[in-house]
């Protein structure tokens, strides 16, 4: 569960919904557990006037089929700092991960998004 002090319903919350996502499948895949669900305790959730209108369209739109998600572990660290040995150990994965390590064991092109067929881009301006 994540919690959001304010979101912007338009703008902000489908990019936070899509960063606790991947961050929930990263976990997830590091203890070799299945993810079940997201869950965001949000305060202060609005949209803004000059956004009813890209909302409307936004609701207006049928579902696309949704796409996969591969995570390549090969290089992430285990316990002794070595890197794709033996089994997925929870323990062990977080042990080996640090500050210094974990973003130079999980690298852009260990995220593989496949069928991912959006929409078109609903434009809005910022609000402040």
């Amino acid at each position: 569960m994540w919690n959001q002090r304010s979101v912007d319903t338009f703008l902000g919350l489908p990019f936070n919904i899509a960063s606790y996502g991947l961050l929930l499948e990263i976990i997830a895949k590091a203890v070799n557990m299945v993810p079940d669900e997201l869950i965001g305790n949000l305060g202060d959730v609005h949209l803004y006037e000059n956004h009813t209108e890209q909302a409307r369209e936004q609701l207006r739109r049928e579902l696309m089929p949704l796409p996969k998600l591969n995570i390549n572990t090969e290089f992430w660290p285990y316990e002794g700092g070595s890197c794709g040995e033996g089994p997925l150990d929870a323990v062990a994965v977080f042990n080996g991960f640090t500050n210094d390590n974990f973003c130079k064991c999980l690298l852009e092109e260990d995220l593989q998004l496949y069928n991912y067929d959006p929409h078109p881009t609903l434009k809005a301006p910022l609000s402040n």
